[in-house]
């Protein structure tokens, strides 16, 4: 049966193979980058630091193991995405006329294109709402460990200057407790808000 949990090892391992080869270590031999590789049957086996990484075939170039990587990258990332996404939405309390923005595919095809590791997510009010409060959430999900940056505003205001950077930079074990410690956040920023509104 295939998880439909993120596997943290192997996104750690791979999110290293490919940068043990890209952009400045571009010409760094595979020995010197810590990949290794088994011949099984008319396959390679790629391992990175003794971590399975990828399977490619007997004939590939470099550019088609970065992309290898890449895509078997891509699939455990959504597994993360869907994991992130879950947790906020069962728990953010979001006010009436608020809602949740995951950019899954664009993050997807720039994950793709360019091996950018972060999820986008926007948190604001609906484009038809008005009202006096205005508050907008972005959140940026790293794809290759459990962490997040969380940024929230109010006209141009940040709202968690004053909150400890633990708390605007969350790391996790899981996606699962680090959308609990989003959503905290959040929910706290949002609320603290709404009763200043009040008054």
């Amino acid at each position: 049966m295939i998880s439909s949990r993120p596997n943290l090892a192997y996104l750690k391992a791979a999110w290293a193979a490919h940068a043990s080869i890209s952009a400045e270590n571009c010409r760094q031999g595979y020995d010197e980058a810590g990949i290794t590789f088994e011949q099984v049957n008319h396959s390679w086996i790629v391992r990175k630091n003794n971590t399975l990484v990828s399977t490619m075939p007997l004939r590939y170039t470099r550019q088609e193991l970065r992309m290898g990587f890449l895509g078997r990258i891509e699939m455990e990332a959504r597994k993360a995405a869907a994991e992130i996404e879950g947790g906020l939405l069962r728990d953010l309390a979001l006010p009436e006329h608020y809602t949740m923005i995951v950019e899954v595919e664009r993050s997807m095809r720039h994950l793709r294109q360019r091996g950018q590791r972060a999820l986008a997510i926007s948190i604001g009010p609906a484009t038809n709402s008005s009202g006096p409060m205005q508050v907008h959430a972005e959140i940026l999900v790293f794809l290759d460990a459990p962490r997040a940056c969380l940024f929230a505003y109010r006209d141009g205001v940040d709202l968690l200057v004053d909150l400890h950077k633990k708390q605007r930079h969350p790391r996790a074990a899981t996606y699962a407790e680090l959308a609990q410690r989003l959503a905290a956040t959040i929910n706290e920023t949002f609320s603290e808000m709404l009763l200043s509104e009040a008054a």
